[in-house]
């Protein structure tokens, strides 16, 4: 029975430069020792480029957003109406403040 790693080493040379970078900005930053910071740097370059992430399995439906738009929606409103009730605000301040907030472009 063959035993599976769950990770691997890998010799790595870096210009003077590089080193300098980690040595003075990375280290006690993103990991104490050199391999530590190597490593970090290699792990948040592949997620930043989305290399590690899985992939969504499903996918909102349009019936689904749209569903979470009208309860959306229903909430707003229900804000709306409860600060206008309390005198907090009036409908045309509430349309006055959407006009602002909302553009179309």
């Amino acid at each position: 029975m063959k035993k599976t790693k769950t990770s691997r080493r890998a010799l790595v040379t870096l210009p003077e430069g590089v080193w300098q970078v980690i040595d003075e900005q990375l280290k006690g930053k993103i990991g104490n020792g050199d391999s530590e910071v190597i490593r970090n740097m290699v792990v948040a370059y592949l997620l930043e480029r989305g290399y590690l992430l899985n992939p969504k399995e499903k996918t909102a439906s349009l019936d689904q957003i749209a569903g979470e738009l009208d309860i959306h929606d229903s909430m707003i409103t229900s804000l709306a109406e409860v600060l206008e009730k309390k005198g907090l605000m009036t409908e045309a301040e509430w349309e006055q403040n959407i006009k602002k907030k909302v553009t179309l472009k």
